[in-house]
């Protein structure tokens, strides 16, 4: 049996600690000693040499990380687990520093612990000493939220995507706060920093999204009761007192108000806009090229699963090529691999999720030993992957109209308040301007100018909810040149004048400043 101690100053949780292990883990787990603080708990591991312990950080004579690092310089192996109730979220970066293996913050649920030493459990006897396939894979399982989290903050997915995608999440009609963190060295936190940002947003019913691209990381809350967002200030301050002990002076965060699910892109807006706002222009300018990068990262893994899908084995290189070239602005050696494994994990869940190529655990262990070796050639590599999720896709042919209309779509979002059009569009994204159109007929069942139109108008509805534009000012604002012809528009797609759309919202929300 697997050998536990426990080592905490409560009675209380050295008994609730015991009864859980004790009843989930009956023949597989032991708890041989339970001490009351890290003096004994150093003491009796040196009797006892327990595979797995569970620290308190506070603790009378000796606190947990000091235990920790006497610890493991007589129990090499051992495997630790800090618990700490505590705000100051530099014993986190103590803790990693020394090798734990996790970092719970009290009060944690059960899950949480049982997931924790479940974890354990398949790693034991291999702490401190992984093998180069064990850290890879530890690698390909980090930051699964980016296959999600991106897509939504950069306005990727329409309504029905949004819908579906985080339905798979477990994420129902829920409403979400948008949290946004930026700063020099979020890419060099790893990824036990960003499960540790994870667990700090663990707030009772919600449900957490996060991820981390170069020095941007978003964070997504998801709840049903707006109550459980009063919590959220305490997470979003443990949060940058963690990343300041992580190696910087200035983190800089921006927090959206609570929005319905159907709109993710405009939580992150609203969150990285504030940290545009009040920031200096080198700050700002800085944040709108990481925000680009990301941008154009996404752009390149969804080219790269629609080519190898279409079975266009030579876009599909050049694709990942374009990807690399993004990644090394940012990465360099082993975190440039790393980086770019999990990119070709987000194309393969893509592809095993969406569009029917079967991914297996065995392709993954396969992908994996790829990277093991420190001259591992991206290059080589590259093709090997290619050529074998193409021959797996067998017959399947992916419409590369999809992509283009998607494309095209994302360019309104970015662009609708320009002077844009479908001549425009399609000159954006090196097609004809009678085929971009074909397509959005085919694919949208509306043609291009009813849908920027549509697109525009739901954006003047926003801010006329605002109410503190006129309506000549809010058609100018999304794009149109003609006030009046904004009008006609407004009259045909809602059936009432945008005078008579305002007077609602003043009787729906009993507004009073908003300017007709």
């Amino acid at each position: 049996m697997i050998k536990v101690m426990i080592a905490d100053d409560e009675e209380y949780e050295r008994d609730y600690l015991k009864k859980t292990i004790s009843e989930k883990y009956e023949g597989i787990l032991e708890v041989v000693y339970a001490a009351t603080n890290g003096a004994d708990a150093l003491e009796k591991a040196k009797e006892l040499k327990p595979d797995i312990c569970l620290f308190d950080i506070r603790m009378p004579r000796l606190d947990g990380l000091e235990a920790t690092s006497q610890l493991i310089g007589f129990l090499p192996d051992v495997q630790v687990v800090i618990v700490s109730a505590y705000d100051d979220f530099s014993y986190a970066k103590k803790a990693m520093k020394l090798g734990v293996k996790d970092f719970l913050v009290k009060p944690y649920l059960d899950k949480e612990l049982t997931q924790t030493i479940d974890k354990i459990i398949a790693n034991i006897g291999g702490f401190g000493k992984k093998s180069p396939a064990d850290k890879i894979m530890d690698v390909v399982t980090g930051d699964i939220d980016r296959d999600i989290v991106w897509n939504l903050a950069l306005g990727r997915w329409d309504e029905a995507d949004i819908a579906k995608e985080l339905s798979l999440w477990g994420i129902g009609e829920f409403g979400y706060k948008c949290i946004v963190f930026y700063y020099e060295g979020i890419k060099n936190i790893g990824e036990k920093g960003c499960d540790i940002v994870k667990g700090i947003f663990h707030i009772n019913a919600t449900h957490t999204l996060v991820s981390r691209l170069f020095d941007l990381m978003v964070v997504y809350v998801f709840a049903e009761d707006e109550d459980a967002f009063i919590e959220l200030n305490q997470s979003i301050s443990k949060t940058r007192n963690y990343m300041k002990e992580s190696g910087s002076s200035t983190v800089f965060c921006g927090v959206s108000g609570i929005y319905e699910n159907a709109d993710t892109a405009r939580g992150f807006d609203e969150a990285s806009g504030f940290i545009d706002s009040y920031s200096e222009r080198a700050v700002q300018s800085g944040l709108r090229r990481t925000i680009e990068q990301i941008r154009t990262v996404n752009e390149n893994v969804e080219k790269a699963g629609f080519a190898i899908a279409s079975k266009n084995r030579e876009q599909a290189l050049l694709w990942l090529s374009e990807l690399r070239k993004n990644l090394m602005e940012q990465y360099e050696g082993r975190a440039l691999s790393e980086c770019y494994l999990q990119h070709l994990m987000v194309i393969l869940r893509g592809l095993n999720r969406r569009l029917g190529i079967r991914v297996t655990n065995e392709d993954v262990d396969k992908l994996a030993g790829y990277f093991e070796s420190d001259d591992c050639q991206l290059d080589e590599i590259t093709e090997k992957v290619v050529d074998e999720l193409m021959e797996r896709a067998g017959d399947m042919q992916i419409n590369h109209n999809v992509l283009i209309v998607r494309r095209a779509k994302e360019f309104i979002q970015n662009h609708y308040q320009e002077q844009i059009n479908l001549q425009i569009v399609a000159d954006a994204n090196d097609i004809s301007a009678g085929h971009l159109s074909k397509c959005f007929k085919n694919i949208e069942k509306k043609g291009f100018s009813e849908y920027l139109t549509g697109y525009r108008l739901e954006k003047a509805k926003e801010l006329m909810k605002k109410g503190d534009l006129s309506i000549q000012e809010i058609a100018y604002e999304v794009g149109f040149s003609d006030s009046n012809y904004f009008g006609k528009c407004f009259k045909k797609n809602e059936g009432i004048t945008p005078k008579e759309y305002c007077n609602m919202v003043l009787i729906g929300v009993g507004q009073s400043n908003l300017r007709l």
